[in-house]
């Protein structure tokens, strides 16, 4: 079951998915994920939460997933 993630993190996770998407048209889902979850590691999010906002938000904007982290 996905957990609702906060406003904040909701907006860090879309800034961050830009910043990535204009350096690169490949995004490292679980990179990103554990970025914004060591910026946010009192609100105890499960890693597999952020990668699935990650994921859904990076094919929104076109880019190839890569999937090989955690």
């Amino acid at each position: 079951m996905l957990m609702k993630l906060s406003a904040p993190m909701q907006r860090d996770i879309e800034t961050t998915v830009r910043l990535r998407a204009g350096e690169s048209r490949v995004l490292d889902v679980f990179a990103v994920a554990e970025e914004v979850q060591l910026r946010f590691n009192g609100e105890n999010v499960a890693l597999e939460d952020i990668a699935a906002v990650v994921a859904q938000l990076g094919a929104q904007s076109g880019c190839a997933l890569e999937l090989d982290g955690a």
